[in-house]
């Protein structure tokens, strides 16, 4: 009896796989015979299934834009890129659909230390930085048995330095994974949507108007209230605008 439940579990999960794994394939075959509208509601299917990954959002935002549509490709570029930080191609056609934004934005300067630490968090997936931190701590693991069972002097010292060295590898790895886990959870940044938006001053139409802000554009949401969202650019300036003019990240 229990050989054939495990049968029966094997089967279903079997088929599960295989049901998620047909419309991928037939947005794929879209995608090759250069038929992008039927590829993009097929790659916009199988996300709402809840099966996301960096590949299917790299592909859907390509379908976008071969068929001229910016800004849904930019969000779904930016989207790969946060599942798969490290990957060049998705890097590369971001900055081809980010030249067709009107708007140019400048960046506000940061510390070297900070950039460079940016830098640094951004070049891998959480699931990476985890993979790394597990690794040094288990060579911490095995540098403070050195320390704790070597009878030679010089063999205890090196393998406390050394575990102590990789237990801060360890913890700050772990630090990068939990941030980047973090960016993943809570989407702070989104793209605009509408051809171009009033950003005005107060989360009301008769705010005073501040900036025009056209399709594409990155901002960083910092606030909300009711239907209105606060937002942030890269170069400081700040506004409200409604939440149906952006799609979240």
């Amino acid at each position: 009896m229990k050989k054939l439940l495990y049968i029966v579990i094997a089967l279903l999960c079997v088929s599960q796989i295989q049901a998620q794994e047909t419309p991928i394939s037939e947005a794929n075959d879209f995608y090759q015979k250069g038929e992008y509208e039927k590829a993009i509601k097929s790659y916009e299917f199988v996300l709402e299934t809840h099966l996301e990954s960096p590949e299917i959002y790299f592909n859907l935002a390509n379908a976008y834009y071969k068929t001229g549509q910016i800004a849904p490709a930019i969000l779904n570029y930016e989207r790969a890129k946060l599942l798969s930080p490290e990957d060049k191609d998705v890097q590369y056609n971001l900055q081809l659909a980010q030249a067709h934004v009107l708007d140019k934005l400048e960046v506000l300067p940061e510390l070297i230390v900070s950039k460079w630490y940016a830098g640094i968090r951004n070049a891998f997936s959480a699931k990476l930085w985890s993979y790394f931190s597990m690794g040094f701590f288990f060579i911490c693991l095995v540098f403070a048995s050195f320390y704790l069972y070597s009878n030679k002097s010089g063999l205890k010292k090196l393998g406390f330095l050394l575990a102590v060295l990789c237990f801060g590898f360890s913890i700050l790895f772990y630090s990068f994974a939990s941030q980047k886990t973090k960016e993943i959870t809570i989407r702070e940044y989104a793209i605009i949507f509408s051809p171009s938006v009033t950003i005005k001053g107060s989360p009301d139409q008769s705010g005073t108007e501040l900036f025009l802000l056209h399709e594409g554009t990155k901002v960083k949401v910092i606030d909300e209230l009711g239907d209105w969202r606060n937002i942030q650019l890269s170069d400081g300036n700040e506004g409200w605008l409604k939440k149906e003019d952006l799609e979240m990240i």
